[in-house]
């Protein structure tokens, strides 16, 4: 059996997915649209420094939680990069699954470590739509 191959089959899989597709068109639509964009790098750029700030042993500050805290609530009101990080959510929950899957198959993960392991909690992004007065 060909490992490479079966991996590839496996890609082309996921490349077909729904959720792939999803993702897929998501990201043409926030590149399509300048400002989507634009929020979007911004949002990476703070994420990045803060994982950096991290790295290098440095403490993030509440004010700094809270910045991208709400920066996070004002890209969920953009249409667009909502769908996007719906999409994320789910293409990468997919991803996830196939992640447990391989674990269990191969024995890094079994079913009595993963029930004493703490569930990460991940919250799929809330639709909500902006009205005046929000």
């Amino acid at each position: 059996m060909d490992i490479q191959s079966k991996a590839q089959e496996l890609a082309d899989a996921l490349v077909q997915s729904d959720a792939y597709k999803k993702l897929n068109k998501a990201r043409e639509t926030v590149e399509s649209h300048e400002a989507a964009r634009i929020m979007l790098r911004d949002f990476h750029k703070k994420q990045e420094k803060l994982q950096q700030q991290q790295a290098e042993g440095q403490e993030i500050t509440q004010d700094q939680m809270e910045e991208v805290r709400k920066l996070y609530e004002i890209m969920n009101i953009n249409p667009y990069l909502r769908e996007l990080m719906e999409a994320e959510f789910e293409f990468g929950s997919l991803m996830m699954e196939v992640q447990e899957i391989l674990g269990k198959t191969l024995g890094f993960q079994t079913e009595d470590s993963q029930a004493d392991a703490e569930e990460p909690v991940v919250e799929a992004p809330v639709k909500r739509l902006w009205t005046p007065g929000n």
